[in-house]
């Protein structure tokens, strides 16, 4: 039966029952700020779908189970302490605004929750109430916000390729030696001998071994699939599924069954990043920085705010791209009501296409992109990016902003203000002037609209099809223009108009190549490597560097809760100094004027 927290206080909680000098060390302690400031901003209405209404045990006090677990996850602690901390710390007790005589949950209670947890989203729905709560009661805001991601690993081995091979034979014979034992006995003695009868030690080969014995293990594996194909019972089974899954991933079938070699190993590069990893994680994949998942977080970076919180979390492949992240995220946010206004991220999700989106939902995303001169290195799993500009980008010095320049477009400003410099200067015979690119025009915050050419000019028309922009400058303007041999424009049949033709990614890359080496990018763009510190702390502290989980769904519930005890912490170090600091002042008045 559902039932919410009592609010009702007892004489019998653990502060009444010791001295006043401990009750007040309690009371200016991390616990009381836990009490007072996190756990009245827990909604237990989110948990009412998962219990009868009207029959039935009542449950365990939501609250009291959500704050075990963001006590949990504060310090990456064990089911087993933090059991032993609600039983017997007083300062638990005291934040979790329980009676010692009440202190207990069960081991099997804390599980379930957890399955709890997994349903519906409520892990994320937990984390995002808990901090939008905080962010509201302590005045926290998020204009500004930073993103980043960070690799994490389930609580996997990290297998070579024959030791995979290895470990999938192994765990679907076992599991055949468990279930149907028959059925081995009627296979070969040298799948026992290989995989059941000295575990792991076919995998244990030395460097000139392994390619000798992955062929045997390929063709192991081949023979158990066929063998099994059939058997509608075996093939049910999760551990068959991963037998036929490999195969499939890692080998090309070249031959019929009983040829000598029926199975090609394949080469690694034609191997898919989505293959599988692990038998005990089928969920991992692979990317560049290794086997496991990509975890992006967004966090403020509001200099006014008394602390900073993680607002967004996501859990990807390890495989996935950075550059296919920001956008979801954005719309994360702004379902939410959390859209920055200023969105900071490294040059992994900076492209054109990026901040064009972002630009599009009112988000300025500030980013540098790839360095048109550099070669383009996509990842062979991923489809190349179009993040580059064909154009070339030319820098200009940083010139004089008038103050009534907006200042979204005081870089293109410069831009226009250096090439009329350019313009005024004396050309030499032996220099000739460089090429204008994109950036030299002024573009509204869309890159979908020309405002003005290098010379200050505004169009006299715009028009758009599905492949273009245009925008159409006065002939009579550009006839004596001094720029006119090297702008981009071209002349319109028939007409001494000049037309420019652009497309917005190519723009807005353009633009940010050059924006992004000036003063004033760099001094805004400074705040984003205060995330690399979250990420280690995320990792370090809160354990996410070394998860006792697997399977996406547990990851997923581990980085929400561990993003959630993030922010908690945070806040109670906020509110903990303040306590501290009230009562060192009362002390000082008292001894004043006592």
């Amino acid at each position: 039966m559902f039932r919410l927290t009592d609010p009702q206080l007892s004489l019998m909680e653990s502060r009444f029952l010791v001295s006043p000098e401990k009750r007040a060390r309690l009371e200016r302690s991390w616990a009381e700020s836990f009490r007072t400031h996190v756990l009245p901003l827990i909604d237990e209405e989110a948990f009412r779908s998962c219990f009868s209404e009207d029959n039935g045990r009542p449950n365990k006090s939501i609250r009291v189970l959500v704050g075990l677990h963001l006590l949990k996850e504060a310090d990456d602690l064990t089911d087993a302490q933090i059991l032993d901390g609600i039983e017997f710390n007083i300062q638990w007790q005291h934040a979790l605004g329980v009676r010692p005589d009440d202190a207990h949950v069960c081991e099997k209670t804390l599980h379930n929750f957890r399955h709890k947890f997994m349903e519906d989203g409520r892990a994320q729905a937990v984390f995002e109430q808990v901090t939008e709560a905080l962010m509201k009661a302590d005045g926290l805001s998020a204009v500004r916000q930073r993103l980043d991601s960070t690799h994490v690993i389930s609580n996997i081995r990290l297998l070579t390729r024959l030791g995979l091979f290895t470990e999938t034979v192994t765990n679907f014979l076992r599991e055949l030696r468990r279930q149907a034992p028959e059925k081995l006995t009627r296979l070969d003695d040298g799948y026992t001998k290989r995989y059941l009868d000295r575990e792991g030690y076919f995998a244990d080969a030395k460097r000139e071994q392994a390619p000798r014995r992955i062929l045997v293990a390929a063709q192991d594996l081949y023979a158990l699939v066929r063998a099994f194909e059939g058997d509608e019972v075996v093939r049910e089974w999760p551990s068959y599924a991963l037998l036929a899954r490999l195969l499939a991933d890692q080998c090309d079938v070249v031959g019929e069954p009983g040829a000598e070699m029926p199975v090609r190993v394949k080469e690694p590069a034609e191997i898919a990043p989505t293959s599988l990893q692990s038998p005990h994680d089928p969920d991992a994949t692979y990317g560049h920085k290794g086997k496991g998942y990509e975890v992006q977080l967004i966090e403020t970076c509001v200099e006014d705010n008394p602390y900073q919180v993680i607002t967004g979390v996501e859990v990807t492949g390890a495989h996935s791209s950075d550059q296919h992240a920001i956008v979801p995220m954005v719309e994360q946010l702004a379902e939410r009501g959390l859209a920055p206004d200023v969105l900071l991220a490294d040059t992994g999700y900076g492209s054109g296409e990026n901040i064009v989106e972002c630009a599009e939902m009112g988000v300025a995303l500030l980013g540098p992109v790839q360095d048109p001169a550099a070669p383009a290195r996509p990842d062979h799993w991923e489809e190349p990016v179009d993040a580059v500009a064909n154009e070339t980008a030319t820098t200009v010095p940083t010139a004089h902003v008038p103050a009534d320049v907006p200042a979204a477009h005081a870089s293109s400003h410069a831009t226009h203000q250096a090439c009329q410099d350019a313009a005024e200067a004396p050309a030499t015979s032996e220099e000739a002037a460089p090429a204008l690119g994109l950036d030299a025009f002024v573009f509204n915050d869309t890159f979908d609209q020309v405002l003005r050419c290098p010379q200050g000019h505004a169009p006299t028309s715009r028009d758009v099809t599905d492949m273009a922009y245009y925008a159409t400058f006065p002939g009579h303007s550009c006839a004596s223009c001094p720029l006119a041999d090297t702008c981009p424009t071209r002349r319109r049949k028939g007409t001494e108009d000049r037309v420019l033709r652009w497309r917005d990614t190519k723009a807005a890359t353009a633009t940010r190549q050059r924006t992004q080496q000036e003063p004033a990018f760099k001094q805004a763009y400074r705040l984003r490597s205060g995330i690399e510190s979250t990420n280690a702390e995320i990792k370090g502290r809160h354990g996410a560097g070394d998860l006792r989980v697997r399977r996406e769904p547990r990851v997923r519930l581990a980085l929400h809760l561990k993003a959630a005890a993030l922010n908690v912490k945070r806040a109670l170090q906020h509110h903990t100094e303040a306590l501290r600091a009230a009562s060192a002042a009362a002390q000082t008045a008292e001894l004043a004027y006592g």
